[in-house]
């Protein structure tokens, strides 16, 4: 691959990120957190199976709850100790 056609691809991926931002940024705004954060992941595919190369870009935007109880459990068959 040329350096022009890294160029390019590389280009055209950064074009592309920008695009799926401007067209996500209020969805992933409304996802943020009590503390307002957001986050927004991207992924870039470039696949050279084709010619010419296949570009493909991806945004994810995604709320996690993450919630947890935490214990002991007793072995039932062992005595309570004194």
């Amino acid at each position: 691959m040329t350096e022009d056609h890294r160029t390019a691809a590389q280009d055209a991926a950064v074009a592309h990120l920008r695009d799926l931002l401007q067209a996500h940024f209020r969805e992933a705004e409304d996802s943020a957190d009590e503390d307002g954060k957001f986050s927004i992941g991207f992924r870039v595919t470039f696949d050279r199976s084709f010619n010419p190369t296949k570009l493909k870009v991806s945004c994810r935007i995604a709320k996690t709850i993450t919630d947890e109880v935490e214990s002991t459990v007793e072995d039932p068959q062992q005595p309570a100790l004194l």
